[in-house]
């Protein structure tokens, strides 16, 4: 018992001396509105489909199903942020190792994204989705390393996107 207090203790000293060092914090300007994208809830007949796969700063090329993709709805505040993060709202991919900014405000509205995990294959699939503006977000990170890439989405009523998030 006394090796394993020991152990997590390393383990959680090495994690936040590895987060802190390359941390920054930003401050978002545009303030986040519930209302401004409460249409995000809603359902619809429109659907985004793709599949992700990311490549390391070393070269490893990793997809499946232990890789999350959000979709956030459009806001001055979102396109603010992911500024800051991607150096564009277009698209664009980050490595983990480069650091990840701190927000604030950061607002708990924000976080109320739609998330699904890619099948084994690096497949994902969003349906029933109102028309909207959306970022598309897949977090792909293992051992430390890998990233995160980013698409800005335009979907109309009844459409069907499909897209490849692919950093090579």
């Amino acid at each position: 018992m006394r090796y394993t207090l020991f152990f997590l203790a390393v383990i959680f000293c090495s994690c936040t001396d590895k987060t802190t060092k390359n941390e920054t914090t930003i401050t978002i300007q545009n303030e986040f509105n519930e209302d401004d994208v409460s249409w995000f809830r809603n359902t619809g007949a429109s659907t985004i489909k793709g599949i992700a796969k990311f490549k390391s700063k070393s070269g490893d090329i990793r997809f499946g199903k232990d890789f999350r993709i959000e979709l956030n709805p459009y806001s001055a505040y979102t396109k603010e942020r992911l500024n800051h993060i991607y150096k564009n709202d277009d698209s664009g991919y980050v490595y983990i190792e480069n650091g990840i900014p701190k927000f604030i405000p950061d607002p708990e509205g924000y976080h109320k994204t739609r998330k699904i995990m890619c099948n084994e294959k690096g497949e994902f699939e969003f349906n029933d989705l109102p028309a909207g503006d959306y970022y598309v977000i897949a977090f792909m990170l293992w051992d430390e390393t890998g990233g995160g890439i980013m698409q800005h989405i335009k979907l109309s009523d009844n459409e069907t996107k499909v897209i490849e998030m692919i950093n090579f």
